[in-house]
Order: structure tokens, then C-alpha cells, then sequence
């Protein structure tokens, strides 16, 4: 199959499109990816990208076809900008990059923002092939969730653009059976949308790594948070968490955060403003290859999200990854992502913003066995083995565009 890939963040940013890029060459596709300059989650174009553009154009062995975007820096008028530059560079200059390529399907990753749709709706037209839309942040709920939008017209206008994107859609895959539900509220959604979930990196955490020189060793308890560092994932109450914990005078523990994002500032400020700096430890972000080396730092690791109907719809790739790593995780989260690691047995979680509860466990969880956390790591992998096999659902997903390309040939 010749796959068309539209999405506004690829290599060398780090998402899951990546690595279903990879499977999909392995399967013997010719897969192309539109995509626009790398910025994410730093803001900034990457200066290796700068330096060398040509570097990037080839993942692989698929063509990696660029765009100019503005840079998403780190406030909401500029990420607005960056949005709508994708939108505009990948429809008008993508038209002449692919002007002589033909394709059989056009896949949509699609995180913030949910109008990567209309350009796909554009080039599944323009080369008229089937479009399939992965949804992994669902809009405008998200946008609602985070204050950036309030009004009920604003709302109205962008469910308006969301249902025309899904009319123009084959096949629509939801990364959660919540938000799942909540697609099908569209009344351009028929029976075309089906649940598909983020597998897990299993391939990642099969050879044992060695530790990262970047963190240093100490004979306490290491909790690990690796990700964006934005709104969603609740930093103050991490940070109400620890003061609380500092107040009993508990000090053998720290937590690692390894990321960027738009709050990452505010959070170095913020720890030193409560006196816990101390507690913790603030890394950059690093190529997803290295984490296991990283993580082999970590007795538990941390995962958190803001008490929004949304992010409660929601299941972080995070949550995949954590479990496959054989690491207990702690988390301040609800829904969907609480139900995955209460299924999986693989850690101790309360809900979303409840900081008190998080301490006590944090305390808990310092003072448990060896024994009892190697356990809870296991059950993790285990069920993340089971559940998010990352050979079984690309195998789903490629025999969903085998059944499209199949339907769609005996329609013609």
C-alpha cells in the first residue's frame, strides 16, 4: 500500500506515530508523511533541524515531505499561530510537494490540533483514497478543559468543524471507549468509528539498559515523571503533594522530571517559592530511545492529570509506556486512565487533584517492600503485554485499510 501519513508532529519530536511509521516500512508499505518543522514540546525549532534540513526529509526508508510552521513558543497566541500555520502550509505548499504522488490511504494522527482533519479531507479528495482519522485528543472538549475557550459560540463553530472533518473521514479510530461515545454524538458519525488504543514500547524494555549519567545515584526513594510539562498534567498538585510531605519532615525520597513544556518555568519558580527544590530534580527532554536508561533510576513513576470530564475520557500514551517499563506507578488520575492501572494492578492511584491522598501514598509507597513493588512492576507488564501488543494492533489497523481499499475498489 502507498500510505499518505498527515501529521503536525513527527520525528525527531517523540510520539507513538513514529514508531507505527516504522511498523508500517516493516510490513513492506511505501509510507509517506507530511508533516511541519519539528518544535514540540521546547517551542522552539529544533537547531539541529535548522542546521541541516536534508537530514530529516528520509525516516526510515519513508519520505519525510516538510512544511514551514511558526514556532509554538509557550503561550496560547503563538501555539494558535503555530496551529493554523500547519493548516494553511500543509494544504497550500503540501498541494506542490505532492502534486505527483498517488496514494491508496491517507492516515490522520491527530492530537491538538483537530483541524490536521481538514488537510486530510483535502488530500483524500484530491487523491481520491479512503482517509482514516486517529483521535487521540478530542476537541473541543480539550480546549474547553484547559479555559482556552468559554463562549458557547465558540464551541458551537468548532464542534461544527469537527463534524465536517469526521463527514469527510472512512474510518474513525478512538484511543478510548470514552471518547469513543462521545464521537458518535456526531451526526456525521454512522457505524464508520471504532476504539483502537496506544500499544505499549514493549520493544523498548527488552534488554535490560544502563543507568543514565545524567541523574545521579542516592540511596533514597526515586519517583520518575517523564513527559510534557504542560496545564494538563496538574503540577500544583504535585508540588501541594510534596509541601505536605515536607512539612512531616519526610526527606528520603525525590522526584526526577524529565520534559519540557509550557510549564516548566513556572514549575522551577514554583518549587523554589515553597522551599521543596530540594525534592526535586528537573532534567530536559531526550530521545525516547533513552528512557529505559533513565528509568532504571526510578522505584515508582508518576503520572497526573487534571480533574476534567476530557482528560478523565482520556488514556495517556504515558500509561502504556509506564506499564511496559515493569515500573509500579503512582498516579493522581480518574477515568479511563485510573481504570487501565486498576485492571493492571500495577500501582496505587487516587483521584485527579486530590493532593492529600497523593501524599499518603507517596509516603506509602516509600515504605513499601522490594518484593511488593517488584510485583505491582510485573502485573504492570504483564498486562500491557496483553492489552496494548503493538504488533497485534498495527496488524488491526493495517487490516482495517486491507478492508477499506477492498470496499472501496468494489465501489468504483
Amino acid at each position: 500500500m502507498k500510505i499518505l501519513i498527515v501529521t503536525q508532529y513527527f520525528w525527531p519530536e517523540n510520539f507513538r506515530i513514529n514508531e507505527l511509521c516504522e511498523e508500517f516500512i516493516n510490513l513492506g508499505h511505501n509510507v509517506t508523511i507530511l508533516t511541519g518543522y519539528p518544535n514540540y514540546p521546547s517551542g522552539e525549532i529544533y537547531e539541529r533541524f535548522l542546521k541541516d534540513k536534508k537530514e530529516f526529509n528520509n525516516f526510515k526508508g519513508a519520505k519525510v515531505i516538510r512544511v514551514p510552521i511558526l514556532p509554538r513558543k509557550k503561550n496560547k497566541l503563538t501555539l494558535s499561530l503555530n496551529y493554523f500555520s500547519f493548516l494553511f502550509s500543509s494544504i497550500f505548499l503540501g498541494y506542490f510537494k505532492l502534486k505527483n504522488e498517488s496514494f491508496d490511504i491517507v492516515f490522520t494522527f491527530q492530537l491538538s490540533p483537530v483541524t490536521v482533519g481538514i488537510t486530510s479531507a483535502f488530500f483524500s479528495k484530491l487523491k481520491k483514497c479512503p482517509s482514516v482519522l486517529w483521535t487521540l485528543d478530542l476537541w473541543p472538549n480539550t480546549l474547553v478543559a484547559l479555559n482556552i475557550i468559554k463562549k458557547n459560540w465558540q464551541i458551537n463553530i468548532l464542534k461544527m468543524i469537527v463534524n465536517w472533518i469526521y463527514s469527510n473521514c472512512d474510518v474513525i479510530l478512538a484511543q478510548s471507549k470514552s471518547i469513543l461515545k462521545e464521537i458518535k454524538k456526531y451526526p456525521s458519525v454512522t457505524n464508520n468509528a471504532y476504539y483502537f488504543p496506544s500499544w505499549s514500547d514493549s520493544d523498548l524494555f527488552q534488554k535490560k539498559a544502563n543507568l543514565a549519567s545524567e541523574i545521579k545515584e542516592k540511596i533514597i526513594f526515586s519517583f520518575l515523571f517523564a513527559g510534557n510539562i504542560g496545564e494538563a498534567q496538574d503540577f500544583l498538585s504535585i508540588i501541594k503533594a510534596v509541601k505536605i510531605l515536607s512539612k512531616k519532615d519526610i526527606k528520603n525520597f525525590r522526584i526526577i522530571i524529565i520534559g519540557e513544556g509550557s510549564k516548566k518555568s513556572w514549575l522551577q519558580r514554583e518549587i523554589k517559592k515553597q522551599e521543596i527544590d530540594k525534592y526535586f530534580e528537573l532534567l530536559n527532554s531526550y530521545p525516547i530511545e533513552r528512557m529505559p536508561s533513565f528509568f532504571q533510576h526510578a522505584d515508582a513513576l508518576i503520572i497526573s492529570l487534571l480533574d476534567r470530564e476530557v482528560f478523565n475520557m482520556t488514556i495517556p500514551g504515558k500509561i502504556q509506556f509506564y506499564l511496559t517499563s515493569g515500573i509500579p506507578i503512582v498516579g493522581m488520575i480518574s477515568g479511563e486512565g485510573a481504570n487501565v492501572i486498576k485492571k493492571a494492578k500495577g500501582g496505587l492511584i487516587c483521584d485527579s487533584g486530590d493532593y492529600i491522598n497523593f501524599s499518603k501514598m507517596i509516603e506509602k509507597v516509600i515504605n513499601l517492600d522490594k518484593k511488593t513493588l517488584e510485583q505491582m512492576g510485573k502485573n504492570g507488564k504483564e498486562y500491557a503485554n496483553q492489552e496494548f501488543s503493538k504488533k497485534d494492533l498495527i496488524k488491526d489497523l493495517e487490516n482495517i485499510f486491507i478492508k477499506l481499499l477492498k470496499d472501496n475498489s468494489l465501489g468504483n
